[in-house]
Formats: structure tokens, sequence, C-alpha cells
């Protein structure tokens, strides 16, 4: 059923463009199979597509009803490109309808939407359509602006189809100042460019009315002609009434009366169907100028009352538009206000994060430069170290029995293991930073290693007499990871248990499983961690409240480490603690 839907939604697609009424047919069957199979994102797009086909058939109405409804759906949320189509469309259905207010409203929305997603297709577009607004306003000027704005656009994109468009609208706009030597020149550069069959019909027309003014009436009929055809193989209804309409007014200039009065009669009847009365009002005073030339004063008197109440209502919605070109005017100005605060913030977002990507390339050569330099002064401070060491414990062992002596290099000896450990876990934490360990998977008893754990940390928790209590629940499983990982990660936290906890407390060492995932838990009896402690336990250095017991060292690098090689095992390390309570770390690692 899914198939079927696809392949109705593609071919309803497809013809769209070339013949709208049977793809209306298509869409419609493919619409009530998406609605059958609650397919949600199918339904916006086909009553997108449909929209369009309307469109195509010059049913202004019936396409806003359809974008409406598309727009009413929560699956656009995650289809910008498609909101901002379908929000253009809308604009263009209002402009056709001459309802300018409402127009402005979706065109800045999908404006909006556009900016937000980087849309630099339909931004052009909305320019183009902006442009169209004020041709109807009658306020050329600065429908040339707006169209110049798209060819920008469209040319930062080097897309040829969106340039010829762009051409069209320039071209259009000269031919309505005036200046029909500009406008020839852009529409001939958009005839000759990759172009839309609706951007061929309305070339060619503005083509055809350019060589008739010049009357150049041969080539004026060839685009004429070349437009109509087009129109017709394409279904692009006003232009076929239009480019008709043209033939008849070059067949009037010729003196073909007759002729003339065929193709205007045929021209009105095509625009008979359409909600765009200009069309069907400009057709009817050329019809009346050829009954007048001809002397068919009834049928030219017919025409007369036919035209009458389009008369009327032209006149009315001339007066209208003169209001409305200040209202408009108002509201078109103060939308690109609010669509300028948008692109600006873009533009700052843009930088921002331009800035917040070199600084992270900054961070990242500093980060390898420090990592670098850690790693020269550990290995440098080894040796050193090592002699130190070696030459403590050769006067401990000549030192006759002299109890001073014996206590100086016993304190030798441990400030130096201290400083191994430093060493040690500075090692563990550039290597883990840098990526450089290499997993290697084995597979091993799961609790063997806790066992491994507690005979390496039984004399440092004897020391404070600490005992170290075991609980396994699952004896004889079987994990595969990184033993040597997973070892590193539970030392860390024995340790810090050992290091924090008061003497004569317990830390229980304990391991679980359930659904092939294994529970390796530390808890303590000590001071636990605050809230404040929770939020930056796992930083490098951090300085927690709670302080070793003993006086032992702390780097602030074991959790960080711990968390760190934890992330290497795909194991998930957290805490559980309140201040005063002691403290829960569970790893959390699959058996796999």
């Amino acid at each position: 059923m899914e198939q079927n839907l696809e392949n109705l939604h593609k071919t309803g697609q497809e013809l769209r463009e070339t013949n709208p009424s049977e793809a209306m047919l298509y869409l419609e069957r493919a619409f009530n199979l998406a609605r059958t199979v609650k397919n949600n994102e199918a339904e916006v797009e086909i009553l997108f597509d449909s929209g369009v086909a309307k469109h195509n058939l010059s049913l202004h109405t019936e396409a806003i009803s359809d974008f409406k409804k598309a727009l009413s759906y929560r699956e656009l949320c995650k289809a910008p490109h498609l909101k901002a189509n379908i929000l253009r469309c809308l604009a263009v259905q209002y402009i056709r309808n001459n309802e300018i207010e409402e127009a402005i409203k979706y065109l800045y929305e999908s404006e909006k939407v556009s900016l937000e997603c980087g849309y630099e297709e339909n931004l052009h577009m909305v320019e183009s359509t902006l442009g169209s607004i004020y041709i109807q306003l009658k306020m050329f000027t600065k429908a040339l602006e707006h169209e110049q704005r798209s060819l920008e656009i469209a040319r930062k994109m080097n897309d040829e189809q969106m340039i010829s468009y762009s051409y069209l609208g320039i071209g259009s706009c000269y031919y309505l100042l005036g200046d029909p030597v500009s406008a020839e020149d852009f529409l001939l550069r958009a005839s000759v460019g990759s172009q839309t069959k609706y951007t061929h019909a309305n070339t060619s027309y503005y083509l055809s009315k350019i060589y008739f003014d010049k009357k150049e009436y041969e080539s004026s009929a060839k685009y004429a002609l070349e437009g109509y055809n087009v129109s017709v193989e394409n279904h692009i209804y006003d232009y076929k009434a239009l480019c008709r309409g043209m033939l008849g007014a070059i067949s009037l200039a010729a003196g073909k009366y007759d002729e003339a009065i065929e193709y205007m009669l045929e021209a009105i009847e095509i625009s008979e169907s359409l909600e765009n009365k200009r069309i069907y009002f400009n057709l009817y005073k050329d019809l009346i100028k050829a009954y007048d030339i001809t002397g068919n004063y009834k049928a030219k008197s017919e025409a007369y009352e036919k035209l009458y109440n389009y008369h009327t209502e032209y006149l009315e919605n001339q007066s209208k538009l003169k209001i409305k070109q200040l209202n408009t005017e108002y509201h078109i100005e103060k939308a690109n206000d609010l669509a300028e605060i948008e692109r600006l913030k873009n533009v700052e977002l843009r930088n921002a994060l331009e800035n917040v990507n070199k600084l992270n390339k900054e961070l990242e050569i500093l980060n390898h430069e420090k990592n670098e330099f850690m790693a020269i002064a550990v290995h440098d401070l080894k040796n050193p170290l090592q002699n130190i060491l070696s030459t403590s414990r050769m006067i401990k062992r000549s030192s006759g029995g002299n109890v001073e002596i014996i206590s100086l290099s016993d304190n030798i000896v441990q400030q130096t293991d201290r400083m191994f450990n430093l060493i040690r876990k500075l090692l563990d934490h550039n290597i883990a930073e840098e990526g450089r360990i290499k997993i290697k998977k084995s597979e091993f008893k799961a609790e063997s290693i806790c066992r491994d754990v507690m005979n390496d940390y039984k004399e440092a928790a004897e020391r404070k007499r600490l005992k170290l209590n075991f609980t396994n629940f699952c004896n004889g499983h079987s994990l595969n990871t990184d033993y040597e990982i997973l070892y590193q990660i539970l030392c860390n936290l024995v340790s810090n248990a050992i290091k924090f906890s008061p003497q004569d407390k317990n830390i229980y060492i304990s391991l679980n499983s359930e659904n092939g995932t294994f529970y390796y838990e530390i808890r303590d009896e000590g001071p636990g961690f605050s809230e404040e402690d929770q939020d930056r336990i796992y930083r490098k250095f951090s300085k927690l409240s709670a302080q070793p017991t003993m006086g032992e060292s702390s780097t602030g690098l074991g959790l960080a480490i711990a968390k760190k090689l934890s992330s290497l095992i795909n194991a998930d390390l957290k805490l559980e603690s309140t201040a005063g309570s002691g403290a829960c770390f569970t790893v959390q690692i699959s058996s796999n």
C-alpha cells in the first residue's frame, strides 16, 4: 500500500506542471491513501503539490485551502524547507486574489523560516514575489529593487533557472517603468537562459509586447505564438489568454479585423475561467476597439454591456488600490524592518559561530601543546625521582640503626612514592584525553577483577583500619571487555573510597547482573558529596569540599580519569551521594 501511495504521489508531482488537471486526480487518490495508512508526512507533501497544481490551473481560492490545510500539520516542524515553500505559495495565491495584506503576512513568515534554515532558493523567490506585489500596486521602482535583490541571490547560488526568472522580473519592471531598451535587454537574457515553462511563457508575452510597441509585428507575433504554444502544452491558462490576446492585437494592427476578433473572443473565453479579472477587463477593451474599427456597433454595445459591471468594479478597485498603496507600503516596510532584524540576528549568530569555531581550533592547538609539554615534563621527572628513591633506600640500609636517619629516609621514600603516583595519574589522563588508548577486549569472569582490586588495596585499607567487603551476586558469569581499563576504573574508585573514609569504617564492593548488563558498585561510609561537589566531580584537578582523612595527597584527576576510561569501553559511571552519608559509585557495563 505504501508503494502504491508513493507511485501515485510521484505521478501527481510529475504532472502538476505539465498537466495539472490530470495531476489532481492522482494527488487526490494519493491523499486518500495516505489518510488510510495514517502517513501524515505524505499528506502534507501531497497537499502542497495539490496546491501547486491548482495554482497552475488558476484556481487560487482552492489552492489557498490546500496550503492552509498543509500548514496545520505538526510534521512541518521537521520540514522547514517545505514550510517555507508552502507559506510563499500561499502568499502568491493571495496576490492573485488581490488580497495584498494577507500575502505580505505569509510572505514574511516564509522569509523568516528560510533565514532560520538557510534556504537561499526560497529567499530568492520571496524577493521576486515582493516585486510582484509592488507591480500590482503600480509601484514599479520598488518592484525593481526587489527583483534586483532576487538576482543577487540567484547569482550567488549560480542557478541558471533562478537567474533567468530574475531577468524576467527585472525586464518586466523596466517595461512598466517605460524603459523598453533595458526591458528588451533583460528579457532576451531570460529567453536564452535555462527556463521553467512558466518563465518561458511569461518572457515570451513581454517580448511580444515590446516588439508590438516598436511596431515590429512579425517579431511580436513570433513571441506571442511561442508563449501561447508553451502555455497550451503546460496548461498555463493566464498566459494562454494573454498571448492569444496579443495575437488579436497584432492582427488588429495589421488590419486583419475578423482574425483579430476571433483571437480576442478565444482569449476572453479562456480568461472567463480565471479568478484574475484584470486579464478579462483588458481583453474586452481591445475587443471593443476592434468592433469600433469594423463598425459592428451592435456587438460593441453588447461587449460594453458585459464590460460595464467589470468596469465599475475596476474603477472601485482602482480607488481602493490607491488606499492600499499607502496601507500596504506601511505593512511592507514594517515587515521589512522585522525581516532585517531577523537577518541581522542570523548574521550575528553566524559570526558568533565562526568565532566559536576559531576559538575551538585555537584551544585544540593549545591543548595539544599542553599534552606534549606534560608528556615531556613527566618523562623528565621520572629519572631524577628514581635516583632519589634509590638513594634514600641506600641511606636507610646504611643507617646503622640510627632512628633519625631511618625516619628521614622513610619520609623521602613516602614523598617520592607520592610523586610517582602523581606522575602515573598525569600519564593516564594524558593518554585517555588524547584517545591513544587501544581497546584490547578479552573474556574473563566478572568477579575476578573485583578480587584482584581488593588484593591490591588490602594493605592500604588495613593501614586505616578499613574493612573491604565483597558481595557477588553473579557467580561464574563472563564479561567481554578491556580488562586493564575496567581494572583501572575500579582501582581509582576504591582508592578514592579509602582516601576519603575515616578509620574503622567499611567499604562495600558488590557485583550484580541483569539482562546481560553488569553493575560494579563501590560504596563507602565517608563524608559523601555535596550538590555543588557533584556538579564538578568529574572535572580535571577539581578540589572538592571533602578532604582525605589521613593527609593523603589528592590530584583531582582520579575520578576524571575513571569517567574518561568508562566512555572508552562504553560503560556508564554513576554517583549517588548525600553530604554526610557516604558515596556510592556504580559502573554499568554490557556483557558484550
